[in-house]
């Protein structure tokens, strides 16, 4: 029997068998071959020439409504396979349960066999004919033995059932509306082309291009001699001090063991002359440009205030579904906080998520602009351990404040762990204090 109790972590094994099949023609291994929701994706597979590979837009579509369809079957699987995990629960019972207790169960497992099978399926009179004339623990045996088996086979095919009762209305579906969604997704990835930011920015996130191109800025410092060394003379030695300068060893520790002297060197313990430190090191504070190569998470913040409707909404859904594609095609958790007078949020992580996108978007573009609590939503997320050193892109206008001083600390903090704050700002009158000050980059569209 297939574990559907975690229906997140079964959706994420298809979008990964998807992938999978797509790339190399099979199925991974850990795929059970029993698994009909694993063999219907495959034929979907089969069945659309359309999804070769050769156009990655009609493949993105496909997966998608693949996955929001499954989401809809793994919920009532889950549910037929709970009320089966009672049943079943019953039969370990009465199996392991000594005689006396059996008789105490019998009238409830033989009202349940009675209820649910045929005798073709289990034969119960037949085997409480045998209790007379055969050993008693023997027919018990092979009773629960046909039971739990025609129980799994019941699952097996209601499951089945679900999924041929519904498979018929998907595919009418995504045979009505399959190719306007491509279509208007064509539409929304042409902005891509148009500005060129829009590229900048999934290739930066995303870490298309020379990983050490992307960089940050780390404080390093350097011990410098104030003047060239030099020999020591005698008069100029006037302590003796723990270290590993072979110049200045005492004679003794010459004479100690090659294994203890070794060790002692190792660790900067043997003892040595020092002079008066008349040269002592000056600290030099340095910038140093290190690459960050780790493709972590990825937090987009969409303004969905009524200043955005129209072009500014487009640019930023197609930006939106950009990263998201990469998201997916890089195994990255994707998080998607919507802003106006509030803010709402979805964890796009989630493969059963990724069908509720558009809908998530269309509930928004009213009133005002709320940016204080969508940087205090995306901290919040950022203190998950799913979330930590993400890569956070804020789409808006930015016509609304700078933040609170206490959310501009937080701010500071998570850059110090290794966070970045990008900005897209679409249209030329919003806050110029964000790019100066609080966000790491910012494009202007």
């Amino acid at each position: 029997m297939i574990d559907y109790s975690d229906v997140d972590a079964k959706l994420e094994e298809y979008s990964n068998a998807f992938d999978a099949y797509m790339e190399r023609g099979e199925m991974p291994q850990s795929i059970d071959p029993g698994d009909c929701l694993a063999r219907y994706l495959q034929t979907v597979i089969d069945n659309n020439p359309q999804v070769d590979g050769s156009d990655p837009l009609w493949v993105e579509v496909m997966k998608e409504d693949l996955i929001a369809f499954f989401a809809i079957l793994l919920e009532q699987f889950r549910a037929l396979q709970l009320e089966a995990m009672k049943e079943l629960g019953l039969i370990e019972r009465f199996k392991t349960a000594p005689i006396e207790e059996k008789r105490m169960l019998w009238q409830e497992v033989s009202d349940t066999i009675e209820s649910q099978y045929s005798k073709y399926e289990v034969n119960l009179s037949g085997y409480s004919a045998q209790f007379q004339t055969h050993d008693k623990e023997a027919v018990f045996s092979a009773l629960t033995s046909d039971w739990e088996n025609a129980c799994r086979r019941k699952l097996d095919q209601k499951e089945h059932m679900v999924l041929d009762r519904s498979k018929l209305r998907f595919e009418q579906i995504c045979q009505d509306s399959g190719t306007k969604d491509y279509e208007d997704r064509k539409k929304l990835n042409k902005y891509i082309y148009r500005h060129p930011q829009l590229k900048e920015i999934v290739d930066l996130i995303g870490r298309e291009k020379d990983p050490s191109k992307e960089e940050k800025d780390t404080v390093i410092y350097r011990f410098m001699p104030t003047s060239v060394a030099k020999n020591s003379s005698v008069e100029e030695l006037d302590r003796v001090e723990s270290g590993n300068n072979l110049e200045r060893v005492l004679p003794v520790e010459l004479s100690m063991p090659e294994d203890l002297f070794f060790k002692r060197y190792a660790t900067k313990e043997l003892q040595q002359f020092s002079g008066p430190g008349k040269d002592k090191p000056k600290k030099i504070k340095e910038q140093r440009k290190d690459p960050r190569l780790t493709k972590g998470p990825i937090i987009v913040a969409i303004d969905t205030s009524d200043s955005m409707l129209g072009q500014p909404q487009k640019i930023a859904f197609s930006l939106l579904k950009q990263l998201l594609g990469m998201a997916k095609k890089q195994k990255r958790s994707c998080f998607l906080i919507t802003f106006s007078v509030r803010s709402k949020s979805i964890d796009l992580a989630k493969p059963r998520n990724w069908g509720k996108v558009d809908k998530f978007l269309e509930q928004s573009f009213c009133g005002g602009t709320d940016g204080e609590q969508m940087l205090a939503e995306s901290i919040r997320v950022l203190q998950q351990g799913t979330y930590e050193m993400a890569d956070v892109l804020i789409i808006s206008d930015f016509l609304f404040p700078v933040p609170a001083k206490e959310t501009q600390d937080k701010i500071d903090t998570e850059k110090a762990l290794g966070t970045r704050f990008y900005g897209l700002r679409i249209g030329q009158y919003g806050s110029k204090e964000y790019e100066s000050k609080i966000l790491d980059k910012m494009w202007t569209i």
